[in-house]
C-alpha cells in the first residue's frame, strides 16, 4: 500500500517508519502524503513517526529545487504546509522519535509533533538559509514558539544546526534515550491509557490560538463530563485502585 513508509500497530500506538530507501529518509510531498495518510487511517491511535537507517529525515532533495519556480515553490510549501498542520491538528498526540539527522523539513516534520525524543547525538536544524531559501513547512513559526523568538532567529538566520542535548537544554526535545525508539513506545503506551476525551481536549487548547482561551478551558472541562472517564476516575481515586478508562460516553 505504502512505497515510503512502514506502519506497525501495538494495541491503541501506530508507529510509522520512514522508509525511502534513501539512507537519509528525504522527505518529497509524496512521502509527506504517506504519513498524513497513514495517521487518518490510525483509527484514533496514538502515533509515533520515526525514521530508517542513517536518519529521521535530513529534508527535502535539495535536487527538487534546482529548477523550482516561484509559484512552483509556494505550491510545494501549502502541500508542506498542509501536511504538518493536520499532524499539529490530529486528534491524538504524535511522538517523534529522532536519530541521526533532523533537518530542514525533517525537523519541521519533528517540531508539527507533539513531544519528542531523540538519540544521543541527533543533529537537529533549519540550514535552509545556506542554500539560499527559508524554511518552508512551519518551521520559523513552531520553532519560535517553542524557544522564543531571538533563540529561534539565531538558529534559522544562521543555519544553525545543534544535538539532542542543546536541544533539550533549550525546550525543542522532551527527553534524549539511547533506545529512543523503544522509549517513545513507552511513553505512547501511557498516553494510551490515558482518558482518551481528556487527551485530545488538552492536545487541542495546547494547540490552538485564540484571544479567549480561558473560555475555551471552561468549555472543554464541561466537556470533559460528557465521557465516562471522568465518574472512573475519580471513583478510582476515591477507592484507591488504579482507573480502566474505556473512552465511553456517557
Amino acid at each position: 500500500m505504502y512505497k515510503n513508509i512502514n506502519i506497525e500497530d501495538q494495541g491503541r500506538v501506530r508507529t510509522i517508519t520512514i522508509t525511502t530507501g534513501s539512507a537519509l529518509n528525504p522527505l518529497s510531498i509524496e512521502v509527506l502524503n504517506e504519513i498524513k495518510n497513514g495517521i487518518e487511517s490510525s483509527e484514533e491511535r496514538v502515533v509515533i513517526l520515526t525514521g530508517s537507517a542513517k536518519a529521521f529525515s535530513a529534508g527535502a532533495n535539495v535536487k527538487d529545487f534546482k529548477d523550482l519556480t516561484p509559484p512552483q515553490a509556494f505550491e510545494f510549501a501549502r502541500q508542506g504546509h498542509d501536511v504538518m498542520d493536520y499532524i499539529a491538528s490530529y486528534s491524538m498526540p504524535v511522538i517523534a522519535a529522532m536519530h541521526g539527522f533532523a533537518l530542514g523539513g525533517g525537523f519541521e516534520l519533528a517540531l508539527a509533533c507533539d513531544i519528542r525524543i531523540a538519540k544521543p547525538g541527533t543533529v537537529i536544524g533549519l540550514p535552509e538559509i545556506t542554500l539560499g531559501i527559508l524554511p518552508g513547512f512551519g518551521g520559523t513559526q513552531r520553532l519560535k514558539a517553542l524557544i522564543g523568538e531571538a533563540r529561534a532567529f539565531d538558529m534559522i538566520a544562521n543555519g544553525r544546526r545543534i544535538v539532542a542535548s542543546d536541544a533539550l537544554a533549550m525546550g525543542i526535545v522532551n527527553e534524549i534515550s539511547e533506545n529512543y525508539l523503544g522509549r517513545a513506545k513507552e511513553y505512547a503506551r501511557d498516553l494510551a491509557e490515558k482518558p482518551r476525551l481528556s487527551l485530545q481536549l488538552i492536545k487541542q487548547l495546547i494547540r490552538t490560538r485564540s484571544d479567549n482561551m480561558f473560555k475555551e478551558e471552561q468549555e472543554a472541562f464541561g466537556k470533559v463530563f460528557e465521557s465516562l472517564d471522568s465518574k472512573e476516575g475519580v471513583n478510582a481515586f476515591l477507592e484507591k485502585r488504579k482507573p480502566v478508562f474505556t473512552g465511553t460516553k456517557r
